[in-house]
């Protein structure tokens, strides 16, 4: 999460509260507590998607509902016939390269075609043409690297709009399995080559690339700055870049980033298992995924754009539309309170390099 005083200040109840919540969790360690506190983890993290549609400041409604999150905890903990201990085993050290390339990996088994090609292309369509952005212009005839593809629905879609040739690299052995099974299945998607890469170190030859998309990627990875002195690298003269990661998302960050540290302990395939018991979609699926368990490093919009800078980009535009459950579309209409809800949002910044 990004710190900074102003936000302490603004969020001082707010992170007060849920610092409490975790206390609460990391006491309840036996496997006999998980399915009650990822229940109401995810309760916890779902509540935003109605409170934050209403005309008021949420951050009363947060230290309430954390508050009462953390009793139901506290009284359950106090019951002590119930708390038995099962066999734990040691918690190994965890490999941050090796748990991102897993975590999707279920994931992807269980995306429909559905949302996987029809959903994901209408989506992308919509917020490329809402922010004034053709598409198919922008990847029409174009060699393009889907840099951090996870199952390659982007890089259909790209392929879709009209581009030449498209690389998709992920780390997931199992997503560009998934990938190539996929694109198979349409015929515009047969130009596509994906392969098993990290986007710190991209198997591409320097200046070789006309439109380096990566979708909420960079802020999972161990490297921020290192991604974007790669893509640099890898881009034509002139190459363009389109990116997107979150910004310093205010209430939404603190929500995702302390609800994340609460069900640190428990195995995101039992978190998984929880969610798939719901009959959640699977696009819904991955985005509750996402949010709950993959690390994020949040930077503001101007930290991100002073990045860019550094490694010789120049911002020719951001895109802040999109379809009507995105946090950048609510706040461009005029959610109220939005600055306090989520901040800078998702930033989404179309990119020339200049040299």
């Amino acid at each position: 999460m990004t710190n900074s005083k102003e936000k302490v200040i603004k969020f001082k109840n707010c992170i007060l509260a849920s610092d409490n919540f975790i206390k609460i969790n990391k006491k309840l360690k036996s496997k006999c507590f998980w399915a009650m506190r990822t229940e109401i983890s995810v309760n916890l993290f779902l509540w935003h998607l109605n409170e934050f549609k209403k005309n008021r400041d949420p951050r009363i409604q947060f230290v309430k509902m954390f508050n009462q999150s953390t009793k139901i905890l506290a009284d359950r903990n106090r019951l002590k016939n119930l708390n038995y201990n099962f066999n734990e085993k040691s918690k190994k050290k965890i490999d941050f390269e090796n748990y991102i390339k897993t975590l999707f990996s279920e994931i992807w088994l269980n995306m429909t075609d559905d949302i996987y090609f029809d959903q994901t292309y209408n989506f992308t369509k919509e917020r490329f043409l809402k922010s004034g952005v053709d598409p198919v212009v922008f990847f029409k005839n174009k060699i393009v690297l889907d840099a951090g593809c996870g199952s390659g629905k982007f890089s259909c879609t790209i392929a879709k709009f009209g581009a030449r040739k498209v690389y998709g690299f992920d780390l997931g052995d199992l997503a560009i399995s998934f990938a190539n099974k996929q694109k198979n299945k349409r015929n515009y998607s047969k130009k596509i080559i994906y392969k098993v890469a990290s986007i710190l170190k991209l198997p591409i030859k320097s200046k070789s690339i006309d439109v380096v998309f990566s979708n909420g990627v960079v802020h999972h990875t161990s490297d921020y700055e290192k991604c974007i002195k790669e893509f640099n690298r890898i881009l034509n003269k002139e190459g363009k870049l389109f990116l997107y990661v979150n910004g310093s998302m205010g209430l939404f960050e603190i929500l995702q980033d302390k609800i994340r540290q609460a069900l640190s302990d428990i195995p995101q395939n039992f978190i998984l298992s929880y969610l798939k018991s719901l009959g959640i979609n699977s696009g819904r699926l991955y985005w509750l995924q996402d949010s709950l368990n993959a690390p994020y490093e949040y930077k503001s919009k101007k930290q991100i754009i002073k990045i860019l800078n550094k490694h010789n980009f120049k911002v020719l535009k951001q895109l802040n539309r999109g379809v009507k459950t995105d946090q950048i579309e609510q706040i461009s209409s005029g959610l109220p309170y939005g600055e306090i809800k989520y901040g800078d949002g998702q930033v989404k910044l179309i990119c020339e390099k200049i040299n």
